[in-house]
Order: C-alpha cells, then structure tokens, then sequence
C-alpha cells in the first residue's frame, strides 16, 4: 500500500515554528425559522479568524455560541433533574442527542461568518458538493447549512474512512471501507466541504489524496470541523498548498491543541488566542488551573455522540489516569461554577445552548 503524504507532512509542522495571526470580532446573525423558536431571532457571536501562516488574509473561522461552547469549548449548563436545578459541564459530560442538536446549530452559525459564508456563496449544486466521513461528519449537517442559507442544494455523500493500527510513528493509518461515490457530483469541481471533527488531519490529507487519485481534486476545500486541532489543520491545509487547492476552515469554540507523539488526544488550548471568546478561556484557567490542558476534549469523539450515557465515561476514564486525572475529578472541579456563579459573572447566558432551553421548556 502506498504511504501518504501526512507522515512527511506532519513531520514538517511538528518542527515549524510559525506564529498564526488572529483577529478578532463580534457578529450578529438573523436565526433561520427553524431554529429562532427555541435561540431567538438574532444570536450574538464571537468570531476568532486565524491564518496559521501568520499571513494578514485570514481562512479559518472559530465561531463562539452557547452551542458551540457545548460542543468543542467552555462547556455548558444542562439540567441536573435529581436536584431541580442547572450544573456545569465539560463537553466531554454533554452527551448523545442532546449534543446532537447543538452541534447542528453551531455549525449553521458558522456558515453565517464571513469566511465560511464567503465559500457557500460561491457553491453551485453543478460545481460543488459536501462529503460527511463517517461517524460523526453527517452530525454537523452541512448540507442543511447550507440550504437554510443560500437555498442552494448541493450533492452530498458518506465515506467510510477510519483508522487501522499500522508500525509507524502514530501507530496507525487512514483506510477507507469502501470507494468514495461522488454519485451527482459534478465533474469539475470548484468547492468540496469535507466534514468531521480534526485530531492529526490523517483522514483530510487521505481523502483529498483520494480525490486526487479520482480525479476529482476542487480547486478549494472547506473543513467543517466542529472539534479541530491547530496542529491537524496545518497538516491538511500544507498539503492543500502542495496540491494548489485553496484552504478554508470552519470550527467551534476553540481551537485545540493536540499531544504528541500520536496527535491523537485533543485537549482545551492553553493559548488563550485559539479561543474565539477570551472571557470563557480566562473563566476555565480559573476554574481549572494546571489541568486545564490535561483532559481531551471529548475523549471518545464518536462516544460521546452515539455512545450512550455509559460508554464514553467508562472509556475515558483509564485515559484519563495516565494524566493523573479522572471523570469523578472533573466533576468535581465543574461544580465550583454555579448557576448562581454564573449569574453574578454574567457569563450563564454564554453557557446556556438550544439543547438545555428545549428540555428546560419541556
């Protein structure tokens, strides 16, 4: 099997010494009908734009929301039923349909931010198309963005690609479980969204490498990643560069970092500049301190989606002692923010998603 180019290409960012330029901003957007019920007619967000070169023209948006803080940031308030009230969690606690529904919604906000909407607008169903990995790429329904903003609707697909041990320095290998069918695609491809969370970038540079191989390369790729590393969109975006495909990026709450060797565990940044809103990175070092770049951010990705409530707690937990940690820990740690905490900080209404106002209204 021919090796990929991630493994030279990673190697060039772990010894890269760039620093990224930033800008920040404040956006309001008008909520589609579909969601305006339950978030209200007009949301208030925080966008961090970044270019990883440290060039001025920024390409990657970080969209700050309740519901992308639930997803891939801060964290949230949901229901504590036993004792009728609020309480705190990590992403890595808010689990299942629930997290479902804000994921959705976090995406649609990003497609309302310059960069990502810039990419939408261009978008034909002719010329471009949405490619969901799966597990969890159709879980950021794209597709649906898309529509609720331009109406456009663009030819969408699954692919099995995952991962397989192999002898390397990662200690695996993207694979694909079948052929990519790009069925309604056009031939000419302009804009492709690849869509599903970035840890290492392994499966991006494989699929746009499989692309290739189609001959079916875009002339720009669009990663829709809700949770995304900075580390694995240097990666995917300095072999967009190699292949001259232009690069754009769409993520949620933060940008993450990524341990080494294997690039796999994706925590909270410390960086206080990988976060679209520094209010919320000052609050967690706050409350977390040291271990504030210590847990992964959801542990199971996948689990913590599809899982059930069981699952993903009982996995993280022995990854979570080899960084002298646990969940009980964690917990522990979330419950010194109150709702009533919350209030006097006025930070609740930030912390507070779609999915906590649906169950709260019943």
């Amino acid at each position: 099997m021919k090796k990929g180019l991630f493994y030279s290409l990673a190697k060039k960012v772990e010894t890269s010494e760039k620093q990224f330029s930033f800008s920040r901003s404040c956006l309001t957007v008008r909520n589609s009908e579909v969601y305006a019920h339950w978030i209200g007619t007009y949301s208030n967000l925080s966008v961090l734009e970044i270019n990883l070169d440290g060039e001025k023209e920024k390409n990657i948006s970080v969209v700050s929301s309740p519901e992308a803080e639930a997803v891939s940031g801060a964290g949230c308030f949901i229901p504590d039923a036993e004792n009728r009230k609020l309480k705190f969690v990590l992403p890595r606690f808010h689990l299942g349909v629930p997290a479902q529904i804000d994921m959705e919604i976090a995406v649609y906000q990003l497609a309302q931010t310059k960069i990502i909407k810039e990419a939408i607008l261009e978008a034909k169903s002719e010329n471009s198309g949405i490619i969901y990995f799966a597990r969890e790429g159709h879980l950021t329904q794209m597709q649906k963005a898309i529509y609720l903003t331009t109406k456009e609707n663009l030819p969408t697909t699954m692919v099995g690609i995952s991962h397989k041990p192999a002898e390397n320095e990662y200690t695996r290998t993207a694979y694909f479980s079948s052929e990519p069918n790009l069925e309604g695609f056009g031939k000419d491809l302009q804009t492709l969204f690849l869509c599903d969370p970035v840890a290492s970038g392994m499966q991006h540079v494989a699929m746009i490498e499989k692309l290739e191989e189609m001959g079916r390369l875009p002339k720009k790729v669009v990663v829709i990643a809700p949770m995304a590393t900075k580390f694995g969109l240097e990666v995917i975006e300095k072999l967009c560069r190699e292949k001259e495909v232009e690069f754009v990026a769409g993520v949620a709450g933060v940008l993450l970092d990524t341990q080494p060797p294997l690039r796999y565990y994706s925590p909270y940044p410390r960086n206080q500049n990988q976060a679209a809103d520094p209010e919320l990175h000052t609050l967690m070092n706050g409350i977390f301190g040291e271990n504030l770049g210590k847990a992964c951010i959801r542990c199971n990705w996948t689990g913590t989606f599809w899982g059930g409530p069981k699952m993903p707690m009982e996995e993280s937990d022995a990854e979570l002692t080899d960084v002298g940690l646990s969940n009980r820990a964690l917990l522990d740690i979330c419950e010194r923010l109150t709702e009533k905490e919350a209030i006097k900080m006025g930070v609740l209404e930030k912390l507070l998603p779609c999915s906590t106002k649906l169950l709260i209204r019943g």
